[in-house]
């Protein structure tokens, strides 16, 4: 297992809800309830979220595996996974009506900024003790 997996994986999923809580405000004073806007970007909040719990997952289980070709296996079978899925997703938003299809893309995009953000949060959790690095290092681990 990775060291600091489930330390990195909550300052990103922190850095996503930053940008989607920063988003959503933008969503309600540009175009408010209207048009399925909102809707939209927190179903791709949502998704961005969930695609990168999955990687992390996926990581975390194919590093602990024994045998490479086992562990590319798995990783490509994961990969595959989340591609159905959020096609699925997607396709059933598009049908149902009720979400704007590029504001679920810029929700989705939220991925992408909070793992851009993760070392600005990881200072912040460092600043106030919440940091697991810390914590080992001061108890002479």
């Amino acid at each position: 297992m990775i060291k600091y997996t489930g330390q990195v994986v909550r300052e990103v999923l922190v850095g996503i809800g930053l940008w989607g809580l920063l988003g959503t405000v933008v969503v309600l004073i540009f175009w408010g309830l209207s048009g399925g806007v909102l809707s939209g970007f927190l179903l791709g909040i949502l998704m961005a979220a969930a695609y990168f719990f999955h990687m992390s997952v996926t990581l975390e289980t194919s590093v602990d595996m024994m045998e490479e070709k086992s562990a590319k296996n798995h990783a490509f079978r994961a990969y595959l996974i989340r591609v159905a899925v959020g096609a699925v997703v997607l396709v059933l938003a598009w049908k149902s009506g009720w979400f704007n299809m590029m504001a679920i893309l810029a929700g989705l995009f939220t991925l992408k900024l909070g793992v851009y953000m993760r070392p600005f949060v990881h200072k912040a959790f460092c600043h106030f003790g919440k940091d697991a690095d810390s914590d080992r290092e001061s108890s002479g681990d």
